[in-house]
């Protein structure tokens, strides 16, 4: 078309279904997402390949507005932490769940103590199966989720509050 014939020119329809976008696929609001797309995906690992692997930490579920807040610790205990989550990293998932092992353990939801359930309601983290702790002493704890090796913590329990025991020093 000449540059001169502007007034000829025809007006431009939008396709049907409107202008391409770039995008190949429409992508849902967050609010239509369905309950379990939230959820962390579970990978399809053999669980014998899981428990030949080192374990690695992740800190972003982390609930430090809580009683067992990790904020809470001294710098004594943060060293005592950093020192024996490098311990752990030294170990096989495998090793540190194993049956019987004083290092890590797997309990269900209904283990946990009272105040241990209300706060996983606050933080609606109450639809895990289970929860996982790895011991660091007497009685100091972290509990978290175990997503294949990955540990992701949640709670520091100096005084063994979450998962109550009847035995000395535990």
């Amino acid at each position: 078309m000449a540059k001169g014939n502007k007034g000829n020119k025809k007006p431009r329809l939008a396709p049907v279904g409107g202008w391409p976008t770039g995008r190949k696929t429409a992508v849902p609001a967050e609010r239509e997402l369905s309950e379990s797309a939230k959820q962390v995906p579970r990978l399809d690992i053999d669980h014998d390949e899981i428990n030949e692997r080192r374990p690695v930490w992740r800190f972003a579920d982390l609930d430090d507005d809580g009683p067992w807040a990790l904020s809470e610790c001294g710098s004594a205990d943060l060293k005592d932490i950093l020192s024996k989550l490098n311990s752990f990293e030294k170990m096989k998932v495998g090793e540190i769940f194993a049956s019987g092992s004083e290092h890590g353990k797997k309990y269900s939801l209904d283990s946990l103590g009272k105040e241990a359930r209300n706060r996983l309601v606050e933080i609606e983290k109450d639809d895990e199966t289970q929860i996982v702790r790895l011991r660091f002493s007497g009685k100091a704890r972290f509990y978290g989720f175990l997503r294949e090796h990955v540990f992701h913590v949640l709670w520091w329990d100096p005084e063994h509050e979450v998962v109550p025991s009847s035995k000395k020093n535990t």
